[in-house]
Formats: structure tokens, C-alpha cells, sequence
């Protein structure tokens, strides 16, 4: 899939609008075509961080307007600056820019809300309860997830972790995938919990969480990503 991006939009000065607008116009029809098959990631996750970075870039205007004319070269993020070159004075770089932006900033926005619908609908539809009795330290252990599009129970480990970051604090989960079996689907999560106790020797406690969906969607792009998500919100609890 080709990806919108920052660059998408730079490019508005060395062309003509018009051709710009079809670009963007042919990369959301590929966005749609991934949230029509379900897919949710990662086409969700690139659209929001493209409208953010768009949302800021849009309040260096007065900052370009006043340079103008000039180039745009490219966005700094961490200094969240706009790098420019300068220009010949007939040059509409600026211009273009912020038009192709205004343009197309409600379509990305009602694609997002689009998006967010079917990401609702998934999450409503999953459920992550814990197996057997959970232990106290519950930032280890293991995930059991159902892969219903292709008829498996993957078996996922998982680590949380929490850092800050200035005053916020926040969680992350890694994931390493164990193994997957036809014939997990039908045994109860307490007897994989037992044997993977048996097995893994190396964590005599873990608190065991299972993933209950009966949604066949596409299970890296949309089951997981969510499953996981809910994942964190249950260890939190």
C-alpha cells in the first residue's frame, strides 16, 4: 500500500494542484480499501499520525507566510519546525501547500471516523478475562488468542512494562508468539495454561489472559492490535 505521508503533500510546489489533489485522492482510496477489508492497522495508526503532524505543521503558517517566498524542504520533528529554502519569487510552494492541506485535511478526518467505527465494533466484540486464579504480578505471562479467520489459538508471551516520560507515565506490552494449533481452539484455557506452565519452566506463576472473539477479521491488522490493547487495560485493573 502506498502510504500518505508528509512528503505527499511538500511535493505540492512542484506540480500543479490539481495532480496533488488526485495523489492524496488515490492513497485514501487504498485506506478505504484496507478498512473495507477489515483491516484496521496499520492504514488507522499512519492516518492519525499524518492528520497530527499535518495539525501541526498548519500552525507554522503565519511562519511561512511571512518567509515567503520560500521552499519547504522538510518538517523537523523534534524541534516541530518547518525547514525552508529559499525560492525564486514567482514560486507558489507555500501556497499550494497549505491549500492541498486545507483541501484534504475533512476527507482524512471523516476516513479516520470511518475507520473508528469499525475499531468500536471490534472492541465491543472482544473480550480478555484472565485464566484460573491471576497472581499478584501480572505484567508476565501469557496471552491465548484466537485466530478465527484461519481456525487457531495462537499463544502469544507477553511483558508489560511502565516508564515516564516527564510527569506522564506509561505502559508498554511486548509480545513473542509461542506457538498455534488447530486443536487449541477447542481445549480449555486452563489445561494450556497448565501445560505451558510445564513447559516454560521458567515462569512457575503467570498470570494467563485469554482473548474471547467469535470475529473472523484479519488477525494481524485488527484481532491482535485491539486484543493486545485490552490487554493492557485488564493488567492495569
Amino acid at each position: 500500500m502506498n502510504s500518505l505521508k508528509l512528503e505527499t503533500f511538500l511535493a505540492a510546489g512542484d506540480s500543479d494542484l490539481e495532480k496533488n489533489q488526485y495523489i492524496v485522492l488515490a492513497g485514501l482510496k487504498e485506506y478505504r480499501n484496507e478498512f473495507n477489508k477489515k483491516r484496521l492497522y496499520p492504514a488507522l495508526t499512519e492516518l492519525i499520525n499524518l492528520v497530527t503532524l499535518l495539525q501541526v505543521v498548519n500552525k507554522s503558517k503565519n511562519q511561512l507566510q511571512n518567509s515567503f517566498p520560500k521552499q519547504i524542504k522538510k518538517y523537523d520533528i523534534r524541534s516541530k519546525k518547518v525547514v525552508l529554502t529559499d525560492l525564486e519569487p514567482s514560486d507558489k510552494n507555500v501556497e499550494y501547500f497549505f491549500e492541498l492541506i486545507e483541501w484534504a485535511m475533512p476527507q482524512l478526518k471523516s476516513l479516520i471516523d470511518e475507520a473508528v467505527v469499525l475499531y468500536e465494533f471490534v472492541e465491543k466484540n472482544i473480550k480478555v478475562e484472565g485464566v484460573g486464579i491471576l497472581p499478584f504480578y501480572k505484567e508476565e505471562g501469557y496471552f491465548l488468542i484466537p485466530d478465527n479467520h484461519e481456525r487457531l489459538m495462537q499463544v502469544h508471551h507477553f511483558e508489560c512494562s511502565l516508564f515516564s516520560s516527564g510527569k506522564e507515565k506509561y505502559r508498554t506490552l511486548r509480545t513473542r508468539f509461542l506457538q498455534a494449533s488447530e486443536m487449541l481452539l477447542s481445549t480449555a484455557p486452563e489445561f494450556i495454561k497448565s501445560k505451558l506452565i510445564k513447559q516454560y519452566r521458567d515462569i512457575p506463576n503467570p498470570a494467563t489472559f485469554v482473548c474471547e472473539t467469535d470475529l473472523d477479521f484479519p488477525f494481524l491488522e485488527t484481532i491482535f492490535p485491539i486484543a493486545k490493547r485490552k490487554l493492557m487495560t485488564k493488567i492495569a485493573a
